[in-house]
């Protein structure tokens, strides 16, 4: 059978095939905080509130709205933005996690 050693894989690490909600919160927070930071939000908030005024704001519903705003919304996400995202994901999804059917060591150096 080959050795780790031969195959360039350790079996003492798996990588990640999804998110967790600490990962998510963490991408969505930094997401948030850029598009604040390039003037993303406030183009879409001023995007929206022409909206309104153009039409009957009374009739709009908040499911019309956002229908109509999200396409443009994403199409205004900056280049810069979207980049900086796919390579958090890729960092976040490639990271070595310990096996699950290992046991852990205690910070002490014993095994749990």
């Amino acid at each position: 059978m080959a050795d780790s050693k031969d195959t360039g894989t350790d079996s003492k690490f798996t990588y990640k095939s999804f998110l967790n909600s600490a990962d998510t919160k963490e991408l969505k927070d930094f997401l948030e905080k850029r598009l604040i930071d390039c003037g993303w939000r406030k183009d879409i908030e001023e995007m929206i509130r022409k909206k309104l005024k153009e039409g009957d704001s009374a009739n709009v519903s908040r499911e019309e709205l956002a229908k109509s705003i999200i396409p443009d919304a994403r199409a205004m996400v900056p280049n810069e933005v979207r980049e900086e995202m796919m390579l958090r994901v890729r960092e976040v999804l490639e990271a070595p996690v310990a096996a699950s059917n290992d046991k852990e060591e205690n910070s002490d150096g014993g095994i749990c």
